[in-house]
């Protein structure tokens, strides 16, 4: 049996109700329904794991039971800023993203799974591109958008959990099913 895995940060309710606002505000815009991702399916993924076996998903299980693995700075939630709403990936126009800033301590994060992936010997799907914070809200496929959807926002948000996700693909979109949720510390300096 192979499990279709990825590590996010999944979206407040705070901030689901922004974009669900936003997302009604480009399809006026346009003229046109979209087909939006499911508010609760939103989130930032950290890594894509790919189809791994059950044996490796009980070592990543492992993983989330031994975080932070001795490194404290990953306790805290993550504040972070998104910077506009635009297509994405960059020079394509697939789909709807919101765009983060880029954050080291985020990055950092994402480099210790993988460092520690490899350690275990997951033979996990690693990403050969940069990464770049994110938030997909639609996957456009056969729709075609002309005008200019991209707006500067700069929202500040809290990202206060880190979950293990199964993603199994449907005929009406992906249903995620988490499998480890580790909560963060509050931040309590805002």
């Amino acid at each position: 049996m192979r499990l279709r895995l990825f590590i996010a940060l999944p979206l407040t309710s705070g901030l689901k109700k922004k974009v669900i606002f936003l997302e009604e505000k480009i399809e006026k815009k346009i003229g046109f329904k979209l087909n939006w991702i499911k508010p609760e399916n939103l989130h930032l993924t950290l890594l894509f794991l790919g189809y791994l076996s059950f044996d490796d998903f009980l070592k990543i299980n492992q993983i989330f039971d031994n975080f932070p693995w001795n490194e404290e700075r990953f306790l805290k939630a993550f504040q972070l800023k998104i910077k506009k709403i635009d297509f994405g990936p960059p020079g394509k126009n697939s789909m709807i993203w919101l765009y983060l800033e880029k954050d080291k301590r985020l990055e950092e994060l994402k480099n210790k799974f993988e460092e520690i992936l490899e350690e275990m010997k997951i033979n996990y799907k690693k990403e050969e591109r940069e990464f770049l914070p994110h938030i997909n809200l639609c996957r456009l496929k056969n729709k075609k958008i002309n005008q200019e959807i991209r707006e500067e926002l700069n929202w500040g948000v809290i990202f206060n959990k880190i979950i293990l996700f199964e993603s199994t693909l449907k005929k009406e979109g992906a249903e995620y099913t988490p499998h480890k949720i580790i909560e963060l510390k509050e931040i309590t300096n805002l």
